[in-house]
């Protein structure tokens, strides 16, 4: 497919009352806030999505409002979004994997589906190394690391998102939303319509610098709770991902061997914005037989 080819990743962001998606706030980890949205039938098999490095609930609105016959629950992670901003926190582990267990009580869902994109692949796995997996019925992770921070994570991250670290926390204005702006071009294959890229720009700039300074100085490693998993696992990988390399699913597999890796040859770092009809179809089918044990 050349440039000329290619169609803008477009996004409806009408209010979320008339798209059908719920807003609630739930208590995290501290008695931090965290903002979730929630659509689709309330009594549905569910997934939890996790946005990623930056980003908000709201990268996930292709799936919110065509929702089928799922639920679909995506909130803020804390420092994102409309969540609260600690001081402190970001470093812990079971901090974060408390917020989940708070997500899951708080709209009290029966064995969801846990998915995680990017960062947030990592968060769901903090999760599973804090509280293990018998609380769901299947892990999702989108091009997502195990490893951040630690040796041998090198060879999981692309060279332009390596380049952008350093000025992802900077906090000075223009630069900062420079940096943001870059980020998002290095996450799709394609480009993203303008009003997309505005509505996820916009959701980047409310994660404040000092958050993405924190996130950076964790240092990863979720081999062995990834070689734990026990429910069904689907990981999903942009075969073109700049910021992710397919090395991270390979060491999926390897650690995990009954994942279910699928490399998608035509995405990024985003296949559910750059193909969210077949992403929404293959997350609705996972979520499904997850559900009944098959």
């Amino acid at each position: 497919m050349t440039t000329e080819d290619r169609e803008d990743i477009g996004m409806e962001t009408d209010s979320l009352v008339e798209d059908g998606i719920r807003s609630v706030t739930v208590t995290g980890a501290g008695g931090v806030p965290l903002n979730v949205l929630d659509a689709g039938p309330e009594d549905a098999p569910a997934v939890i999505l996790l946005h990623g490095f930056a980003q908000s609930a709201r990268s996930w609105l292709h799936q919110l409002t065509a929702p089928g016959p799922i639920r679909v629950v995506a909130p803020d992670l804390r420092g994102h979004g409309h969540s609260g901003k600690p001081d402190s926190g970001c470093l812990d582990e079971r901090v974060w994997a408390d917020d989940v267990a708070a997500v899951i009580e708080g709209l009290r869902l029966d064995r969801p589906v846990l998915g995680g994109w990017s960062y947030g692949g990592l968060v769901a796995l903090d999760y599973v190394a804090v509280h293990g997996d018998s609380a769901l019925s299947g892990l999702l992770t989108v091009d997502a690391s195990l490893l951040a921070g630690v040796p041998g994570a090198e060879r999981m991250f692309g060279p332009d998102f390596v380049a952008l670290l350093p000025e992802l926390v900077n906090d000075d204005g223009e630069s900062t939303v420079e940096a943001r702006r870059k980020l998002l071009e290095v996450s799709t294959e394609r480009p993203l319509a303008d009003d997309t890229a505005q509505t996820l720009l916009d959701a980047s700039l409310l994660t404040p610098p000092r958050v993405c300074a924190a996130l950076l100085q964790r240092p990863l490693d979720r081999s062995a709770a990834a070689a734990g998993v026990t429910v069904p696992w689907l990981a999903v990988q942009g075969g073109r991902d700049r910021i992710v390399a397919p090395a991270a699913a390979e060491h999926i597999a390897a650690v995990q061997p009954a994942a279910q890796v699928r490399l998608w040859e035509g995405s990024g770092h985003s296949p559910f914005l750059e193909e969210p009809d077949l992403f929404n179809e293959q997350l609705i089918a996972f979520v499904t037989r997850s559900a009944s044990g098959a």
